[in-house]
């Protein structure tokens, strides 16, 4: 079925999340949080949020706000070798984390068994999957599996948007890019990105860095040829399909044309995500066991979660 059944580490056998166990449609939205400064204008305190997905170093969030990660992104085997304080933070939480073989591997070879509490499931770039040899734009369109869950861009386009991540992603030049095909395949139909700034990405720390130690990037120098072009086309294929994406970062390069951007307060006033006590959300017992249910503090009087 072209889909990673295992994976085996040093001779030791890596259980992997099932596909069946996490694909549903959803009634609740996804809040996909990536980890540029605008993260720091949202009050977290006040944002209730029953499903999140995590990028790279968005898990320092928990240092501001009582955020649970529910899913987590993470694509490049740079940032665990980088930054493996967050990357170990990561994998000790109960969610599930979507990462490559290579990116697994890394994982597994830093840290000992003992600190993983998360489950994983593996992907593959759709253009280079494990232990196969790379393919072409038209080999994949000629492959019917692929190219019925795959919106190219274009004829002889590498970009495009992947409907079935088992069948591989679309890199889309950040992590952020594939955290939204994640979270479509997932069955989400409405999602808010949190911090997908990108904007002059190479002067600008993360969220959770300085000047002094934020690390090197590609965003800037990807951002016309790769990344513009692949977030306009997304907003096409998903629009088409009736999944709204809104953006809540105001600086975020990405035009009101591609995903509107709307003030993280208005989803308050538009009750599309309420504080409820846990046992009034009416989700099957395979749901909460897959994923919770997060309910979030009440708001701080203070300025907690902003700098």
């Amino acid at each position: 079925m072209g889909v990673i059944e295992r994976f085996t580490w040093r001779g030791r056998h890596v259980p992997l999340a099932r596909r069946a166990e996490l694909q549903r449609l959803r009634r609740l939205p996804c809040h996909i949080i990536a980890s540029g400064p605008s993260v720091a204008d949202i009050d977290y305190n006040a944002l209730p949020m029953h499903h999140v997905m995590g990028v790279n170093g968005a898990i320092a969030l928990v240092d501001r706000a009582p955020v649970k990660f529910n899913f987590y992104c993470i694509l490049d085997a740079g940032f665990v070798a980088q930054r493996p304080d967050l990357a170990r933070r990561i994998v000790a939480r109960d969610l599930v984390l979507f990462v490559t073989p290579v990116v697994l591997a890394r994982l597994l070879e830093m840290f000992p068994a003992s600190a993983f509490g998360c489950r994983f499931y593996l992907v593959d770039d759709i253009f280079k999957r494990a232990m196969e040899p790379a393919s072409t734009p038209e080999a994949l369109r000629a492959n019917p599996r692929v190219a019925a869950s795959a919106a190219f861009l274009g004829e002889d386009s590498r970009l495009g948007f992947s409907f079935d991540i088992d069948n591989g992603f679309f890199h889309g030049g950040t992590v952020a890019y594939f955290a939204l095909q994640v979270a479509t395949w997932l069955g989400f139909t409405e999602m808010y990105l949190h911090g997908v700034d990108l904007r002059d990405a190479s002067q600008t720390p993360r969220f959770y860095e300085t000047m002094q130690t934020r690390a090197p990037t590609r965003l800037d120098a990807e951002f016309a040829s790769m990344i513009e072009p692949s977030f306009r086309h997304a907003s096409e294929v998903l629009r088409a399909r009736g999944v709204r994406v809104e953006n809540l970062s105001q600086i975020s390069a990405l035009g009101d044309d591609i995903f509107e951007k709307v003030d993280w307060r208005s989803l308050r006033r538009r009750n599309l995500s309420l504080v409820v006590p846990a046992e009034a959300v009416p989700v099957t017992s395979a749901e909460r066991a897959a994923v919770g249910t997060t309910t979030l503090a009440p708001r701080s009087t203070g300025t907690h979660g902003r700098v």
